[in-house]
């Protein structure tokens, strides 16, 4: 069904050999190696990235924490070195990317890149784009193989990375080819994942395929019918962002400019960033990073758990009419305001942020989108709580609509979305008996009347 091809001015990518239909998954991959990420220690496991109300702690290193001993058993493997590395550096603990770049690397040194049948390339084969980082960016590289040493130890390194020069490739290829893994709401970031056959694909903003996530295994499914010898792209970064914000993105990381016909002709950027007045903003305009530092402000707000105060800040810059709903940046103000007006227990104020943001989604991003089927899924959630059923269902039933394509029928979000229309489509019912019952007395008075 895939081929891998060299793709004009974009080095190698997948192609299908045969028409494909929408909603079909193409690319399935376990990850070569991941790790979780700091900021959900103690949350979730180390070895699958479930969540747990308890976990066990390793009692080598007192760091890495499973679900059971099955989890602990299973990360042995990949654990028992990096265990006494972790001991002998303890209290300190190297970064996130460190240890990921440990983990490659005792891979690599127990398995002479023994890799995956499964997997289309290896991962000393991978683009790494050294050359075309900025010095800074070969200098944080840098930074990282000296933490590197002492974490590894006195030990030789693999027999294919023999050199410093090939450990910084290396770390270029991890940096420019690793997945933020996330849970099937697109929610959070759980952690980083090397996934060798999905690195083939390549970016577009108006991508085929998106991906998505089952627990640790990466799905690429297909968002539209494709034709044979179509090139399958997904997103790497945001698509709810004007074009230079997504070029300055994928230069940042990526060090590539994107081509495609959505920025080469800047669609929907003068509606992205118009102000109330009909102005289209340009992206140094005072209005314009006076919004991306106010996002700022909530994002930090937020992880803090001060919902309260992120709602009442992005309620009050609705409120004043500082940019139109139709700007782009609107749209994560109200997503802001709608997840802490959840947190609040303030469900009807939550709706009418949500709708807000649901707009922009509709208007910006591809009419298949995982985010507007979970934004849907989120609205219709809510709808229910507040006893507004019909509008909960028609809600629902469009959700579904989205997330049968993007996401798996066995997966939790489609488990999920069934369970709730299911329970609205019982309510609607039992609304609906309530009703009759009360019209009969007065249907019965009514007759004893004609009487």
């Amino acid at each position: 069904m895939l081929e891998v091809f060299m793709a004009k001015d974009k080095g190698r990518g997948l192609k299908c050999t045969s028409p494909i239909k929408r909603g079909t998954v193409v690319l399935s991959s376990d990850p070569f190696i991941h790790l979780l990420s700091t900021e959900q220690k103690g949350i979730r496991c180390d070895h699958c990235l479930s969540k747990q109300d308890s976990l066990l702690r390793c009692s080598g290193c007192k760091f890495m924490r499973y679900c059971n001993k099955t989890c602990q058993k299973g990360a042995w493997l990949q654990h028992k070195h990096e265990c006494a590395a972790l001991k002998r550096v303890s209290p300190k603990v190297p970064p996130d990317f460190v240890m990921l770049l440990g983990r490659v690397l005792w891979r690599l040194e127990n398995s002479l890149d023994e890799d995956k049948t499964e997997d289309l390339v290896c991962i000393m084969d991978l683009e790494s784009n050294y050359e075309r980082l900025t010095d800074e960016q070969k200098e944080t590289l840098g930074q990282y193989v000296v933490i590197l040493h002492s974490y590894w130890g006195l030990g030789k390194l693999p027999l294919q990375v023999p050199d410093i020069r090939a450990v910084l490739e290396l770390c270029a290829k991890l940096k420019n080819n690793s997945f933020a893994i996330c849970d099937e709401e697109l929610q959070s970031d759980i952690g980083t994942g090397i996934y060798l056959s999905c690195s083939l694909m390549n970016h577009s903003c108006v991508p085929n395929c998106t991906s998505v996530f089952d627990g640790l295994r990466l799905h690429i499914r297909t968002l539209r019918d494709l034709q044979e010898d179509e090139e399958l792209t997904i997103s790497y970064i945001d698509q709810l962002a004007p074009s230079e914000d997504r070029q300055q993105e994928l230069q940042s990381i990526y060090r590539f400019t994107c081509t495609c016909h959505m920025c080469a002709n800047k669609i929907n950027d003068d509606k992205m960033l118009r102000d109330g007045n009909g102005e289209v903003l340009t992206m140094k305009s005072s209005k314009i990073l006076a919004v991306k530092d106010f996002l700022d402000d909530l994002k930090k707000l937020q992880k803090s758990g001060k919902f309260e105060e992120v709602l009442e800040l992005a309620g009050g810059y609705v409120s004043r009419n500082v940019l139109p709903t139709r700007n782009v940046y609107m749209a994560r103000v109200h997503d802001f305001a709608t997840d802490a007006a959840v947190m609040t227990e303030k469900f009807e104020e939550a709706f009418a942020h949500g709708v807000l943001a649901l707009k922009n989604y509709q208007e910006y991003l591809p009419e298949i989108h995982p985010l507007t089927g979970i934004q849907m899924m989120k609205l219709g959630k809510i709808l229910l709580f507040c006893c507004r059923n019909l509008e909960a269902i028609r809600m629902l039933l469009e959700a579904l609509k989205i997330l049968q394509i993007t996401h798996s029928h066995k997966g939790e979000v489609m488990q999920e979305l069934r369970v709730l229309i299911e329970q609205c489509q019982i309510e609607i019912r039992e609304e609906t008996k309530t009703r009759e019952t009360s019209k009969q007395p007065e249907q019965q008075q009514s007759s004893a009347s004609a009487e």
